[in-house]
């Protein structure tokens, strides 16, 4: 009996650290979402995705992320763009879909964004593997995801042994292993930015005051502190053709070939 208990304990322990299946978790993410700290935190990110990569060209874009995200979407000047989720929610989704395999043909869209879909996936690496799989050559990847170095990475782990929060519930990925599996898939990272200083604990600021950053967040961003709650990356697709064999240089010549010569000599034989 006393076995059983000591195991029983020992499993949900470990249950504390394990990273659940998107599409279960992302009902119980969506209070935390709305909340304070979730708010701010979305709006430190179009803030981000406005400044710097509203404008990538293209004609298709794609959002895979925690839940629906209308004002994400409108960041971008696609003519197509649309995302999926993993669960129904409000039917605000044009499709539903496993992350680890989109029901979308291979190398069709021009800009993708992961926001914050790679480290709460059980599989990051097949996520990923997907995602590459969709994008065509030359097309943009943008990966927002927390950073574990950040306030909100350095909570992480404490909060796990005495909540049991899904927000905390998410993999550790460095910004150093993400870039190593983007090469390894064929990708060159272009850019990377850092946002959102603030500690998730206390008052966060509102609508109104998002724009008024403290003094503790102009230090961080005019120093371009790696130490933000979330990371960005931006990375192109770049497929090698190979090197094709030199075509011919001249066409073959006719069997009736005419030569300059011949032509001067049969001149001065008429004269």
């Amino acid at each position: 009996m006393p076995l059983k208990i000591i195991s029983k304990a020992a499993q949900n322990f470990v249950d504390r650290f394990k990273v659940e299946d998107l599409a279960t978790t992302s009902a119980d993410l969506r209070p935390w979402l709305h909340s304070d700290f979730g708010r701010y935190l979305h709006d430190r990110e179009l803030e981000v995705l406005k400044r710097h990569y509203a404008d990538l060209p293209g004609y298709r874009f794609l959002r895979l992320g925690l839940s629906e995200d209308i004002q994400t979407l409108d960041c971008f000047k696609h003519i197509h763009r649309l995302s999926l989720h993993p669960s129904e929610s409000n039917g605000a989704h044009g499709a539903l879909a496993n992350y680890r395999e989109l029901p979308l043909m291979s190398e069709t869209i021009d800009v993708m964004l992961l926001q914050h879909a790679l480290e709460f996936s059980q599989t990051p690496k097949a996520v990923l593997a997907e995602a590459s799989r969709v994008v065509m050559p030359g097309g943009h990847l943008l990966l927002c995801i927390f950073n574990p170095f950040g306030p909100m990475g350095v909570a992480k782990f404490p909060m796990q042994l005495f909540s049991s929060k899904p927000q905390f519930k998410y993999h550790n990925l460095r910004l150093g292993r993400v870039t190593d599996w983007l090469s390894l898939l064929n990708f060159h990272v272009e850019g990377i930015a850092h946002g959102a200083y603030n500690f998730p604990f206390g008052k966060q600021p509102n609508n109104q005051q998002v724009a008024d950053k403290s003094t503790w967040e102009q230090i961080c961003e005019k120093r371009r502190i790696p130490l933000g709650n979330f990371y960005m990356i931006h990375a192109v697709k770049r497929v090698p053709r190979g090197i094709r064999g030199s075509g011919k240089a001249w066409r073959a010549a006719t069997t009736k070939s005419y030569r300059v010569t011949e032509g001067l000599k049969s001149t001065v034989i008429k004269k």
